[in-house]
Parts: structure tokens; sequence; C-alpha cells
């Protein structure tokens, strides 16, 4: 019975996409509805769910603590969203926003609950494409440079190793019914090359999904073309590629101290971010950043939890992580949705704009929460799952994760500095006297809501408690007696606290300064972010390059003297397609030209055109699962 529940979420997000198509806005409703029935299977998915889902495409579903707990958070930014969008002006292309969310919703929500790889690959794809819908669909100045950037870094070194990796575990299964997470592990002898080599490629997925480095790169630009409400998408989204690399490095392959420590220092160079949040005046950019930086505390705790596997440090560790990970979704949510409120009335989200909708309005009180649960202020959510992280590591003799942890706890300083930066700025620049805006009464609610949650499962963690200890017994971590000694059972607790306050207070100090003065300060940490902003330009240059010369001339025809003249990808479009199952497609394929004939027609402008081309590769996507 429980997993009919979740097939009617499932197919209610597929009617809520084909409303969208055909209505737009009127596709929340059933968005709405939807969520309530995924929070039903989250709760359910505690005592564990299985079987097979979707009949013209056959899903094996497995659901434990772990999925449920990612799960509980997808329904509950489903919920929130498709409240808040009832009552959003969306500046874009309405209906195809309104059909690529609740697509991108869809997949990630089996991408949650399946255990078979390939279905997993699938889903990671088309989460990817239509998150890609989303931003070209906004068409924002800059949008389609921006989905053109996605695309490459989430096809280039995100799918592609992914399929790859499914290739070898199904070489070693032997079959696509049994290409299990469980079916791998037991075949692993059968593999055609080393275990590490296949973590590898899933790591790259699940950096590229989440935004970390040297993969950060999309980020800002994306979140910064996209309406701010729809953003909380991609932030599930960066929880999914921390959920990937959980599920693979605990249950599947075999994992140890050399992931452990490559993966926390991938975290800690990516924490880096949050200086280019500091030097960044403009809010959606700002919190960009300031996201990437969690990302990496993240991926910090994932891979100190890897270290310590075992350890009571090791439960604190992997604690901290899948709370941070839940948190910043949370709190960054809000902030998004509070920024909506701005776009709502056609204004970008700039320090001076923000004065509209924080003057005399409660919803200033209720973002203030979210705000300073990034700073990690206490008792709010950072600073619940920061202590738990310092304290894993600080309370080691472990001289590598010493080292990492001081410079996690050195960048920590920043989040707090940018938000008295944007207010000293704030009074130094913004003179003009403004009016009070009315914003509408379900933004404003949706905004409460979800900063209020934020605040709720940080003050009393045993919100989640099932969910929490039913994943720490899942990924064979020993649980405390008590959930008192998480925070107090360790020799670094204290140090760990003590370090939080002391950069909140440095934080608080240097907000206060000239932002010159800082940059003068802080001048070689800004050297090494321009040396990481150069070698993630490298890798993608380095995707761009591999498809240009070596991808595009198998799948396109392309007369060999005019591959020197073919710069980027827009020079590519104009050559045909070679014959790549064409036989199989072609019908399609001209079915798709003559629909994009019609539309243009129509009068429709090229970003429309474009996002249709994507859901027609969508639904290319889903044939090839359904004829593997």
């Amino acid at each position: 019975m429980s997993l009919y529940v979740l097939e009617l979420a499932l197919g209610l997000l597929f009617i809520a996409s084909l409303v969208g198509l055909a209505s737009g806005k009127r596709a929340y409703y059933v968005t709405l509805v939807s969520s309530v029935f995924l929070f039903a299977s989250a709760v359910e998915g505690l005592n564990g769910l299985s079987g097979e889902i979707i009949p013209f495409l056959p899903t094996t579903i497995r659901i434990d603590s772990l999925s449920a707990l990612f799960l509980l958070v997808t329904a509950f930014i489903t919920f929130t969203l498709s409240l808040y969008l009832l009552s959003y002006e969306v500046k874009g292309d309405e209906r195809f926003l309104a059909m690529a969310t609740n697509m991108a919703l869809l997949s990630a929500v089996v991408f949650l609950s399946t255990n078979n790889i390939e279905r997993l690959t699938l889903f990671y794809e088309l989460f990817a494409v239509f998150t890609a819908v989303m931003v070209l669909a906004s068409e924002t100045r800059g949008s389609r440079k921006a989905t053109w950037r996605y695309l490459v870094l989430t096809q280039v070194f995100g799918i592609i190793p992914l399929l790859i990796a499914t290739g070898l575990a199904y070489g070693a299964v032997g079959n696509l019914h049994h290409l299990t997470f469980h079916g791998l592990r037991e075949n692993l002898e059968n593999l055609a090359v080393s275990p590490a080599f296949l973590l590898v490629l899933f790591l790259s997925a699940s950096l590229v999904r989440s935004g970390a480095f040297p993969f950060h790169v999309w980020v800002p630009r994306v979140y910064r073309s996209l309406p701010s409400p729809f953003v909380p998408v991609f932030l599930l989204g960066e929880a999914l590629g921390v959920y990937l690399l959980l599920r693979v490095a605990h249950f599947v392959l075999p994992s140890g101290e050399a992931l452990g420590y490559a993966v926390a220092f991938i975290g800690t160079v990516t924490a880096f971010a949050t200086l280019y949040s500091f030097k960044e005046i403009r809010l959606k950019r700002k919190f960009a950043y300031h996201s990437v930086m969690d990302v990496g505390i993240a991926y910090f705790a994932l891979g100190s939890s890897l270290v310590l596997q075992g350890t009571f440090l090791g439960t604190v560790a992997l604690l901290g992580a899948l709370l941070h990970v839940l948190y910043q979704v949370l709190y960054k949510s809000s902030l998004f949705f509070g920024l909506g409120a701005i776009e709502h009335y056609g204004e970008e989200p700039n320090i001076c704009s923000m004065r509209k909708l924080l003057k005399g309005h409660v919803i200033a009180l209720l973002m203030s929460l979210s705000v300073f649960s990034m700073a990690g202020i206490p008792p709010l959510s950072a600073f619940v799952s920061k202590w738990l992280i310092y304290t894993a590591s600080m309370g080691t003799t472990n001289v590598l994760l010493w080292l990492m942890v001081v410079t996690i706890a050195f960048l920590g300083i920043f989040p707090l500095a940018s938000i008295i930066q944007v207010r000293r700025i704030n009074r130094l620049i913004c003179k003009r006297e403004v009016e009070r805006e009315e914003v509408p009464f379900a933004i404003r609610t949706v905004t409460g809501i979800v900063s209020l949650a934020s605040f709720l499962v940080a003050v009393f963690p045993f919100i989640l408690l099932p969910w929490l200890t039913g994943s720490l017994e899942e990924l064979g971590y020993p649980l405390p007696e008590t959930p008192s000694q998480l925070f107090l059972g360790s020799p670094g607790s204290l140090i760990a606290l003590v370090t939080l306050v002391a950069m909140a207070v440095i934080g608080w100090r240097i907000g206060k300064m000239p932002t010159e003065r800082i940059s003068e300060l802080l001048l070689i940490f800004y050297n090494m972010g321009d040396i990481l902003r150069f070698t993630a330009d490298y890798f993608l240059s380095l995707g761009k390059s591999f498809y240009l010369n070596r991808i595009l001339p198998i799948i396109k025809v392309v007369p060999k003297h005019e591959l020197p003249l073919i710069r980027d990808y827009d020079d590519a479009l104009d050559y045909p397609v070679r014959h790549l199952d064409e036989a199989m497609f072609m019908p399609l394929i001209r079915a798709v030209e003559r629909l994009a004939r019609w539309g243009k027609s129509k009068n429709l402008d090229m970003n429309a055109l474009i996002s249709g081309f994507a859901i027609a590769m969508a639904v290319l996507i889903v044939l090839l699962g359904v004829f593997a």
C-alpha cells in the first residue's frame, strides 16, 4: 500500500508538469497535493519500502532511513515551493518553468528512492536536463550562457563518468534488473577495473551535482540567472550530490582513509568560495557563494567521517554532515524566497532594494533567522552542525584533520562578516527613503514557515531523530547513548564551542571594517581564490575542447576542414546529427523538427524552442531507459 502512495506522488508530479506546459501556474495546485504524499512516503520509509514502480519504465525502489531523510526535505521544499509560486509573478516563460520544475522534482524523488544504478543514472540525467530548462526558461540576461556552462559541466563531468561507472557495474553484475547497490557490492570481484576507479567516477558525478570544487563555477551564474523562488530546486540538487557519495561510499564500494582525506581536502578547498561572497555586492551571487562554502563544509565533514569510520567521532562527523546539508537547504531556501519577494515587484535584489522589503515587515525578522543561521550564530542551524563537525576533527590527534578544520574555522569568519558588511554598506550608500511594499500573504507565510522550520530543527534536532538514528545504523556507525553525548562526549567539544564563538566575534569586527582594508589583509587568500577559479575554468575549457574535437565529429556530420572553425557550442548547432540510432528515432526527430517549425510560425522565441528541444531529449532518454 505504501508504494502506491509514492506512485501517486510521482503521478501527480507528472500530471503537474503537463498542466504546467498547458496553463502555467495552475500546475502548482497539483504539485501541492503531491507533496502530501511525498511526506507520507518519507514517514513510511523509516520502516523500509521496497518494490517496483512505473509500469512502462520498471524501476526498483528501496527506501531506507537515509533516503527517507532526504525525501522528507524534498517533500517540504515541494510543499513550500508550490505554495509560494501560486502567488509569485513569474517573469520568464511560466509554462516551461512549471513543467521543468515538476519534472526536476519528480527526477529527484526517483533518484532518492531507487536502488538500481542504471535508473539512478537515468534520473540523474533527467534532473540535469530539466534544471537546465529551468535556467533557460528564466529568460534573464545571461541565462543562455549560464545554461551552456551548467550543461557542459553536468554532462562531461557528471553524466559521462556516471555512464562509464554504470557500464562497468553492468559488466560485473551481468544483469540490468540486478544492477542494484547490493548486487554490485556482491560482484566487486568481477569488476574489470579497481573499485577505486569506480569511486572516482562516482565522486566526479557527486561533486558536479553539488557544485563543489572544481565544478563550482556554474553555481553563481545559474543562481543569478534563475528567479529566486526556483533556486531551492538546485539546493535540493546539491543535497542529491552528497547523497550519491554517501550511498556509494558506505553501501557499495569499499572506502577508507584515502578517500576520506581526498573528500575532506576537496571540501576544504571548496569552502574558500566564502571569500568571493565577501567581495560580492549582488545578493544572489553572494548567497550562491555562501552555498558553495556550505557544500564544502559538508564534504569536509563527510570525508572526516570516512577517516574516523567506526569510531564515536566518526558518528559525530557524519551526523554533522547530514545536518549541515539539510540545514543549508532550509535556510538558503528561506533566503531565496525572501529575495523572491523583491523580484515579485520587478526589482533586482540588491543591497538597496532590500530596504523596501524589510521596512516594517515581519518578514525582516524571519529572514534574519535564516541569515544568522547561515552565519553560524548560536543556537541556530549552521552553529549546531558546525559544532558537531568541529568537535569530530578537534577531538582527534590527526594532524591533517586539524589543519583542515582550522582552515574551515578561519573561513567561518566571513559569513557573519559579510552580513555585517551588507548592513554597513546599506547605511552608507542607500540614503533614499523608500516606501513599504505590501508582500503577498502566501509569500510572507512560506518564507516564515521555512525560516521557522530551519530554526526548530536546529534548536530541537530530536524532530529528525528517527531519520538520523536510522541513517547512522544503516551506515554502520555506533550510536551515542544519549543525544547530549554528541555535543559533550568528546574533549574537542569545548574547543569547538570556543572556536565558533571566537570566529563569530572576529567576524563581527571584520564586518565593520572598510572593505578596502579587509581586501588588503586577505590579498593572499583572494589570490588563492583566483587560482581556484582558473583551475575550474581550465576544467571547463578542457571539457569544451574534448566535446568539440572528439565527441562532435562522432555525433554530427562535420567536414574536416570546418572543424577548426567551430570554437563554441553555438557554432555546432547547424550541423546535422550523424546516423547514431537514426533508424529508430528519426521519425521522432522529424516530429520534433516539425514541431519546432510550427512553433517558429507562431512566433515563439528561441528560448522556448530550445526548451522544447531539451524536453524532446528527455523523452529520448526515457525511451532508451524503456528499451534498455
